[in-house]
């Protein structure tokens, strides 16, 4: 039997964006579907049990006396306490995107993004200076990279031509076993801290207000279309990023604050409702790793119009609409035109159905699994 450690000492609940919805819902598949031969294992900081029951009940979990908010601590914690706690095993999977100076070996990583080399713009100095560090060592430590898309696959290789590990996706999938979604179950409007939303058309983007997430094109195209479709509602969900003052003042400036909401961070099962609600799923960010509200907005037959970026075009294929994403005046059209849900947004919505089967729980638990073993080989 071999012993992989998976190390979610980064995973600081809320604090991580899509790289915990990433990994939770990935190692839950893998417990869901399991690979004979592996026994798997996590570690991480204090709080990590409470804030994932479903991976506390699934594997064996060992966390260190203290929380993980303070970076330094958390630093110093993976080589020591946790170095001691993955002696013996025959494979550390660091799942953060770093390998800790000192690491057992073999070591693999999972590099969400290469958003830190690409936009760094985008950070803040101390995390421009951490990360041009820490993503040439954990590639040249690693005896295996995962990425959740080919997209950052061919990033990853374009920074790194002489990168000795091999590169294997593993993308994304959703949360819960491979069966479907149960068509029959109503569909709601009454959400906690959103206003009543029957008889609206709702244009739903979550997402942190980062930068990179383009909120602005999407605040625009909304100002474009208030006055020809009273009853749109935009709600935004997620924690509030580095953009969210030039968000929040924004929209008074454009005179939209009557029809867009802002609800922060939803729980989990309220997001996955507020998207089988939502008319059309607006996903305008500038730089995505994988894009997940995509993958499940096809999953939850919401029509989809994203940017033409980085991984997104990859995600969704042929079954959205993808536009510039600095242009308000074709947002607001294509907008309007999923709002409307003629015959060709149901074939798109058809299509993004069949595409949800690549993203299977057990595929993607799998395609993982499968590249551990190679490398325990």
């Amino acid at each position: 039997m071999s012993r992989v450690v998976v190390n979610l000492s980064w995973m600081v609940h809320g604090s991580v964006g899509g790289s915990e919805e990433y990994t939770s819902r990935l190692l839950g598949a893998v417990s869901r579907y399991p690979s004979s031969g592996i026994d798997v294992e996590l570690v991480g900081m204090s709080g990590l049990g409470e804030s994932h029951p479903e991976l506390a009940a699934a594997f064996p979990m060992r966390c260190a006396p203290f929380g993980g908010a303070f970076r330094p601590l958390r630093i110093a914690s993976e080589n020591t306490w946790m170095r001691g706690k993955c002696r013996g095993a025959d494979l550390v999977h660091h799942f953060g995107g770093h390998i800790p100076a000192r690491h057992a070996a073999p070591a693999a990583v999972t590099i969400h993004d290469t958003q830190p080399l690409d936009n760094p713009a985008n950070f803040s100095k101390a995390k421009q200076i951490y990360m041009r560090r820490m993503i040439p060592h954990a590639v040249d430590a690693a005896d295996l990279i995962c990425t959740p898309s080919r997209w950052v696959a061919d990033r990853v290789r374009d920074h790194f031509p002489r990168m000795k590990a091999e590169v294997r996706v593993v993308p994304s999938t959703w949360d819960g076993g491979d069966g479907d979604i149960d068509a029959t179950e109503a569909i709601t409007n009454d959400f906690p801290g959103l206003p009543d939303l029957t008889d609206m058309q709702v244009i739903l983007y979550p997402a942190v207000t980062h930068r990179h997430k383009n909120h602005t094109v999407l605040l625009h195209a909304v100002s474009l279309l208030k006055d020809k479709r009273p009853s749109i509602r935009l709600v935004l969900t997620g924690g509030a990023g580095l953009a969210h003052r030039d968000v929040v003042d924004l929209i008074q400036q454009l005179g939209i604050s009557d029809v867009v909401t802002h609800a922060g961070r939803l729980p989990a099962a309220d997001l996955a409702r507020l998207l089988r609600r939502a008319d059309v799923l607006a996903f305008p960010s500038r730089y995505e790793g994988f894009g997940l509200p995509v993958l499940e907005a096809m999953r939850c037959a919401t029509p989809v119009v994203a940017a033409a970026t980085t991984a997104l075009p990859e995600v969704l294929a042929d079954a959205g609409t993808l536009i510039d994403p600095d242009d308000p005046d074709m947002w607001a059209q294509a907008l309007e035109a999923a709002l409307d849900r003629g015959p060709e947004i149901e074939r798109l919505v058809e299509a993004g159905t069949n595409r949800c089967e690549e993203y299977r729980p057990s595929r993607s638990a799998g395609r993982l699994t499968d590249a551990w073993r190679e490398v325990i080989g």
